[in-house]
């Protein structure tokens, strides 16, 4: 009996966890010979011909880069298949959208 509860409570975690990953999932783009497609979102204008560029300059056959909302805005992460040299590459095509934070309150306006 307390095994099945412990059971039915980690794989009730485990849904939550992925259902977390999944609303922080801003877009996925894949690498397949060379080419681009977009698995999940909508990547900013560019982003997916810059990443065909890049994936030409070094070879790349397969990789998948997915965007991801954190607490200091948007990351790009890589998968294994990417080279770590070429993340940077990757980061510099890529425009992140504008802050559009606000102004900050009362302090900011002197």
């Amino acid at each position: 009996m307390l095994l099945t509860f412990l059971l039915m409570f980690a794989v009730l975690g485990l849904g939550v966890a992925l259902m977390l990953w999944h609303a922080r999932l801003v877009f996925s783009v894949e690498l397949r010979d060379g080419a681009t497609r977009v698995r999940r979102g909508q990547p900013p204008s560019g982003f997916t011909r810059g990443c065909e560029d890049v994936a030409r300059r070094y070879g790349l056959k397969r990789g998948r880069i997915a965007a991801v909302r954190t607490d200091g805005g948007i990351q790009l992460r890589f998968s294994r298949h990417l080279p770590a040299k070429t993340h940077q590459a990757f980061r510099n095509v890529w425009t992140p959208p504008p802050g559009g934070g606000g102004g900050g309150g009362m302090r900011a306006t002197g």
